[in-house]
């Protein structure tokens, strides 16, 4: 394989979220060295963060000018160490430079306020910024979201298909639990932390029962019968060209982080879809209680008067109040609906297989680009 068909294969797998499908894919020179920015920024930012703003002005401009001075001492000392020009860029990012960015801001606390649990503190928010820039950017989280929102958005009209067939059972039983005394006293009465607990426990769950099932529908799209095959998935020839000897196709095996980083990308792509079918169900289940849900109602169920959001507003001769209690109702409606759609897409054969319709086919086609190019790249 020609240089420029392997570079322009690699793009392709970081356009579509799946960096790691990339041979040889280095976190020491392809990751992090991407995310140097951030993490020189996050830097700066640690050490400003550091300084106490009662501190007269010389010692905020000391710390400062501290800050800065212990970034630069330590970039030049890593190149020194590496044996390059002190100034020079890295073109990879190891142990000695996590270390300047995790430990080095934590002694500022120390050396300008003696503050031990600001140095805690201090170390704890570095690492954690260290492990989310690299999981961000080792698996191509933006690329995935991205690449995902086109997908959803093109085809809308397969989930709102798909959102149509499942509505009847979704009526079927969340009416009953929307016009319920019990449920607007539950999630009615509810504060906003343990409602965003709630809802964000409904969202694990969905994840659960989809990767129950991603476990199942990915294996298959693997196997190819011949090159012939493969090439039809890819949907393009062999980078470089020249024939191929192996029939039928045997690409090694996914490695633990390939299939954790294609198992993202469905994830993200189908929990997009969840998001959307809980979004229409929580504005079909807002426009109701706006409708047929009176404030008198809610008193009746509540013994509370409802919390109004906004200004009331006239409807065909008739007033209607936005109140917080029927915004939390139908925030928990709409989180349990997407439970409720991701177990029942799971159980429902027919159903799942029209889910993961179009997202199987471009999961079959990453797999085939990868089988041509780690044949091209392997020979």
């Amino acid at each position: 394989m020609n240089p420029q068909d392997r570079i322009g294969i690699e793009r392709w797998f970081v356009r579509r979220g799946i960096p790691h499908f990339i041979s040889g894919y280095s976190a020491t020179e392809d990751v992090l060295t991407r995310a140097l920015p951030v993490l020189v920024l996050a830097f700066l930012f640690s050490s400003v963060s550091a300084i106490d703003l009662n501190w007269p002005w010389w010692g905020i401009s000391l710390a400062i000018a501290g800050g800065l001075a212990l970034l630069l001492i330590a970039w030049a000392g890593s190149n020194a160490l590496r044996g390059r020009s002190r100034w020079d860029l890295p073109n990879s990012v190891g142990g000695v430079e996590l270390a300047i960015f995790v430990f080095v801001p934590m002694f500022l606390p120390l050396i300008f306020g003696g503050d031990l649990s600001g140095a805690g503190i201090t170390f704890l928010t570095q690492l954690t910024i260290v492990i989310v820039v690299y999981a961000a950017t080792s698996y191509g989280v933006v690329a995935v979201a991205k690449w995902a929102t086109l997908q959803v958005a093109h085809s809308l009209g397969q989930t709102f298909r798909l959102f149509t067939r499942g509505l009847p059972l979704l009526l079927l039983g969340f009416m009953f639990l929307f016009i319920n005394a019990e449920a607007w006293q539950a999630a009615g009465g509810l504060d906003q932390p343990a409602l965003v607990t709630i809802v964000a426990l409904f969202a694990v769950l969905a994840v659960i029962f989809l990767l129950s099932q991603i476990r199942r529908e990915i294996p298959p799209l693997a196997v190819f019968d011949s090159w012939d095959d493969v090439r039809h998935s890819a949907g393009r020839e062999l980078p470089g060209g020249g024939p191929l000897v192996a029939s039928p196709p045997q690409p090694p095996p996914l490695s633990r982080r390939e299939w954790g980083n294609l198992t993202l990308v469905v994830v993200i792509t189908q929990s997009l879809r969840i998001l959307l079918v809980s979004v229409l169900v929580g504005l079909f289940f807002l426009v109701l209680g706006l409708l047929i849900i009176t404030p008198e109602t809610v008193v009746l169920w509540t013994t509370e008067a409802p919390t109004a959001v906004g200004r009331s507003f006239r409807w065909f001769g008739v007033d209607l109040q936005l109140s917080r209690e029927l915004i939390q109702v139908a925030s928990f409606l709409a989180g349990f609906a997407g439970v409720y759609f991701a177990v029942y897409m799971t159980a429902d054969a027919t159903l799942r297989s029209e889910f993961f319709e179009d997202t199987a086919a471009e999961v079959r086609e990453s797999l085939a680009v990868r089988a041509l190019y780690r044949e091209a790249v392997d020979a």
